[in-house]
């Protein structure tokens, strides 16, 4: 059948209508008549296989990568950037006015600096083609892996390291890995940052050799090696093995705004450091000068919590990871901030403790894609934050936790980022105050409660 394509779905899919119903078709944009066939009834929508798109949007652009449709991680790539930019800001106020019940006017997305090569990082499965290992990416939304050559999202410097390793990997003929024997190479990471980069290299029970390893170091800029032994059958968080360092400090060294972070294998930074910077620049103007009490939950390595240190008198970061909890620790004493204090514990829970203690001030908050339990909303009503500064990563369950907070807080500040682009993915920074004008927090409970 032909339908016309009204608007952009969270996946990046195209979205038109037939018998009331949507049709979510991927591979096809707003404004384009597109011939399709439905391939599955989802009760409530149809799901479609796009067979030729009849009318073109002119926004429509050519890709600049060869693998793009048969890899699927970047549906966007043929849209115009400024489109991109547009629908990502629809999608946004979509998701208020759905979930939230609220019709925002958020302020435009904000362009990442660089719309190719902003990746600073890349976990690739590593699989055999023709006798020898090759790099692949897994086709979007299955186990599928597609041989890839190169991915214009990354970093210049990072397919350099990657396609060295490869060739020294092959040099000493190694091969992929194999689940019955438990052997072989698995997955190669690679991140860095200014010319200093850090490697996993993913295997089963292997050992790699000193030969092999001093070859691998002859490229300056991986200062830091790792072997991660993982024989799990699942694919997913390869780097959960054992991990050993093979060569070089066990972190490397990121530089932000005169701050220095210290990130080893599987500390979280955001893939886009410019990006993320502008982020971070934005939660320090929403937070304001001289605040009290700053608590941060979901606080990871610190880099936020220490960037907003000078703003108030102390600040408590609070993650459930402990290494994540120890990197942040460390980062603070190398960057001499005696005011920032980080507790690794459940979110919930710690800040109902600190909550009954003294008041807090402000609050940043930036879960993960699930975004805030109940349990979680419930602490934060009693525990009434002057001011909420919710960083996010998905307008969903953005605008579903900021209507359960609707009783006692109202959205004066919303901005979506765009800190994937190509993809769908939205970034939001989201600023909500207490109701009441002039709210001062207090503990919720006396503090001497036995």
């Amino acid at each position: 059948m032909r339908i016309q394509i009204e608007k952009m779905g969270i996946n990046g899919e195209g979205i038109g209508y037939y018998r009331n119903k949507p049709v979510f078709v991927s591979g096809c944009f707003p404004g384009e008549s597109v011939e399709c066939r439905i391939i599955e009834d989802c009760r409530s929508y149809y799901k479609a296989q796009l067979q030729e798109v009849s009318k073109r949007s002119d926004k429509r652009r050519k890709s600049f990568c060869r693998h793009s449709r048969i890899c699927g991680g970047c549906p966007l790539i043929e849209l115009d950037y400024q489109a991109q930019l547009e629908n990502k800001r629809e999608l946004l106020k979509e998701a208020f006015y759905k979930y939230a019940h609220l019709d925002i006017d958020p302020a435009l997305t904000t362009a990442s600096p660089s719309q190719q090569a902003y990746r600073n990082k890349c976990s690739l499965p590593i699989v055999q083609s023709e006798g020898r290992l090759v790099n692949a990416m897994y086709r979007s939304g299955s186990n599928h892996p597609v041989i890839i050559d190169g991915c214009p999202l990354h970093d210049a410097r990072l397919e350099e390291i990657r396609k060295h390793i490869l060739t020294v990997l092959n040099h000493h003929r190694c091969k992929a890995y194999d689940h019955k024997l438990k052997r072989g190479i698995r997955q190669l990471m690679i991140r860095g940052f200014d010319e200093q980069y850090q490697a996993v290299i993913v295997t089963g029970e292997d050992n790699l050799n000193s030969e092999m390893i001093a070859e691998i170091r002859k490229d300056s800029r991986i200062v830091s090696l790792y072997q991660c032994v993982n024989t799990s059958r699942s694919q997913i968080d390869l780097l959960s093995g054992k991990m050993k360092l093979l060569a070089g400090p066990d972190s490397i060294e990121l530089n932000l705004n005169d701050h220095r972070f210290y990130l080893t294998p599987q500390s979280f930074f955001q893939l886009n450091r410019e990006q993320a910077v502008n982020i971070y620049q934005k939660v320090r103007e929403l937070m304001g000068d001289n605040c009290g009490t700053v608590v941060e939950a979901f606080c990871g390595i610190g880099v936020m919590s220490l960037m907003l240190a000078d703003r108030c008198e102390k600040i408590i970061g609070i993650d459930i990871e402990k290494s994540a909890i120890t990197d942040a620790r460390k980062n603070a004493e190398e960057n001499g901030i005696s005011n920032a204090r980080f507790i690794c514990a459940d979110a919930n829970e710690e800040i109902g403790k600190i909550a009954r203690r003294e008041p807090i001030d402000v609050m940043v908050i930036d879960p993960p894609r699930i975004g805030l339990g109940e349990d979680f909303l419930k602490t934060i009503m009693k525990s009434q934050p002057r001011k909420i500064i919710y960083v996010s990563c998905n307008p969903a369950t953005l605008a579903r936790n900021v209507e359960e907070l609707s009783g006692k807080y109202r959205v004066e500040f919303i901005q979506p980022y765009d800190m994937f682009p190509q993809t769908p993915h939205v970034e939001t920074v989201c600023c909500l105050y207490h109701q009441k004008k002039d709210f001062i927090s207090v503990p919720y409970e006396p503090k001497n409660v036995e």
